[in-house]
């Protein structure tokens, strides 16, 4: 089977007409050829169209999903944080006391924590940074005369990134000049 075999063929359709007249035949089959040509071009415009817009979609669909995800993550890791706090608040009232239990505790909070950060979670740095009120809630200011005003002293409460968005502020207090 060669190529010529795997084309379309154009039937003609009466070269000669009853007539006798010649020529009538090929301006039919040339019409017809300019009909499947424009027929064929339509079908390809087609298929370009609708394989854009399958990858539209396909496009569309991967980014719904991926923001589906993030903010399952988000909720999640939200609503785990007082626990990741709660084994903080224990392990520095264990203080000194560095017994089986406190590291285990200990033990726990980092595996726990590491799970977390796979994630995308990561605590913001604030002791020593200037305010900010995109990152921070303060709480409070105090007077410091040895640190500038409007730096971050203490911090109340971490503060956690899910990404690159603040998921929870840093509650912190802040330093100002005495009066």
């Amino acid at each position: 089977m060669g190529f010529r075999d795997k084309t379309p063929r154009v039937e003609e359709e009466n070269i000669d007409d009853a007539s006798g007249e010649e020529g009538v035949g090929n301006s039919e089959a040339a019409e017809r050829i300019e009909t499947l040509e424009s027929a064929l071009r339509d079908a390809r415009e087609q298929t370009l169209r609708r394989t854009a817009e399958m990858e539209n979609m396909r496009r569309r669909f991967n980014q719904e999903r991926e923001q589906l995800i993030y903010e399952s993550n988000k909720r999640l890791i939200t609503d785990l944080l007082p626990t990741l706090d709660d084994i903080e608040r224990t392990l520095l009232h264990a203080g000194s006391e560095k017994g089986a239990v406190a590291e285990g505790l200990e033990l726990v909070r980092k595996n726990f924590l590491r799970t977390l950060e796979r994630y995308g979670l990561r605590h913001m740095e604030t002791i020593g940074n200037a305010f900010d009120v995109q990152l921070h809630d303060a709480l409070m200011e105090e007077v410091r005369d040895d640190v500038e005003p409007g730096i971050v002293t203490k911090e109340i409460q971490k503060g956690y990134m899910l990404n690159e968005t603040v998921l929870r502020h840093a509650k912190v207090i802040v330093s100002k000049e005495a009066d």
